[in-house]
């Protein structure tokens, strides 16, 4: 058998693992009434099924070397048949390089470099789908769980470091879209230019949970310099300090100290590890005064994409999603539709907050979520394809 006969028939095999849906033993109809035994056995099914994909995720990434050694003809016929898309997409690259940035909790990659089966991408499977169809993709790395301000200083640092005298495509999973408006607007470099940003599921408008998280628990009081009797005050603090320096700590003004100290200091203890500054960087009042003083750049496209689906009781979003229900309507789980909309909206995709994400990032969320047949790295080929077609 010859190589490109091998690779391809390999690459078809990948594809109908990837795109099998996995046995869900929660929406199964088939258990009631099942007895301890066969419940255990579905449940082991369900895992193996699960393990297979995720093999077959490290297997196709490890076809790089194989596709450089294929004509180029069949190199490309191999590339667009990612996830058994052959004939159904046309993928293209866009012109200029592409950012990925990530959200609240984000990395690049967690685990040591001489020993890559246990490193964790977040970006898993996804920037690799789009360096094989020829994108060229740098990925960001920001504070986990910093302010917004030191988020957006560190990704204008990682863009001047990596991205100097480039064009650039920002593409922004969930906080990741907020850094990027701020250094779009408040801290522009000569030394990048940045062409589009097209966000994925960013709270634009804040999250009617983190409003909850803040108002039952004080997670954020700490450094919540926005409620709703500073918003002015906030809008002006944050247009009169937006520089070129260092980002300073925040003022502690009179009330975040007062609710902190009425605050139930068991509850303070529990919230404590979680009481970091992103947090009021993502309530509703916060992004309002954001929004007020950080306007579009004329000169940049923006996009964005929204999720929207029902949780399973058992999934760890059911609770988030019932309060941003209840409060903004349709949302995926953290982010509302409304809230995700910024600049041309391009659509809705039927999904959860984390399932816009690869596999091994979400977890177990997609485990126990009622709708777990979302194509992640499709959904991002088709971005790109679009940014292509905008001649970016």
């Amino acid at each position: 058998m010859s190589l490109t006969t091998f690779a391809t028939q390999l690459r078809q095999k990948l594809s109908s693992i990837l795109t099998a849906p996995i046995f869900s033993f929660t929406n199964s109809t088939n258990l009631t009434g099942a007895t301890a035994g066969d419940q255990l056995q579905a449940r082991k099914r369900q895992q193996r099924q699960e393990e297979r994909k995720e093999k077959a995720w490290i297997l196709w990434a490890n076809l790089r070397a194989v596709d450089r050694s294929l004509p180029s003809s069949v190199e490309n016929q191999v590339k667009r048949a990612h996830l058994g898309y052959v004939g159904k997409e046309n993928y293209k690259a866009p012109r200029d390089p592409i950012v990925l940035c990530h959200g609240l909790f984000g990395f690049d990659v967690l685990g040591p470099e001489t020993l890559p089966a246990l490193q964790i991408h977040y970006w898993k499977g996804i920037a690799q789908a789009l360096k094989d169809i020829g994108c060229k993709v740098h990925v960001s790395r920001v504070g986990t769980v910093a302010a917004l301000k030191t988020r957006a200083h560190e990704l204008r640092a990682f863009l001047e470091a990596g991205m100097e005298g480039q064009r650039i495509n920002l593409i922004a999973h969930s906080m990741g879209g907020l850094d990027c408006r701020y250094v779009i607007t408040h801290l522009p470099s000569p030394k990048f230019k940045v062409n589009s940003l097209t966000t994925v599921a960013t709270p634009h408008r804040g999250s009617a949970f983190m409003d909850w998280c803040r108002d039952a628990f004080g997670v954020g009081l700490l450094h919540d310099y926005v409620n709703k009797q500073l918003d002015d005050v906030v809008a002006k603090y944050l247009k009169e300090h937006t520089t070129t320096e260092p980002p300073r700590p925040p003022p502690e003004n009179a009330a975040s100290q007062t609710r902190m100290v009425q605050a139930h200091p068991v509850v303070r203890a529990l919230c404590s590890p979680l009481d970091s500054p992103a947090f009021a960087n993502l309530t509703r009042d916060y992004c309002s005064a954001f929004n007020h003083v950080t306007p579009n750049d004329p000169t940049v496209d923006y996009s964005s994409y929204a999720a929207v689906t029902d949780v399973s009781p058992l999934a760890p979003l059911y609770f988030s999603h019932r309060i941003i229900s209840s409060r903004e309507g349709a949302n995926d789980g953290l982010v509302s539709l409304d809230s995700a909309k910024w600049g041309e909206f391009m659509g809705t995709v039927s999904c959860d907050h984390w399932q816009l994400i690869p596999p091994r990032v979400r977890g177990i969320t997609s485990a126990v979520a009622k709708r777990d047949n979302f194509d992640s790295v499709g959904f991002y080929l088709g971005l790109v394809t679009k940014l292509a077609d905008k001649g970016f």
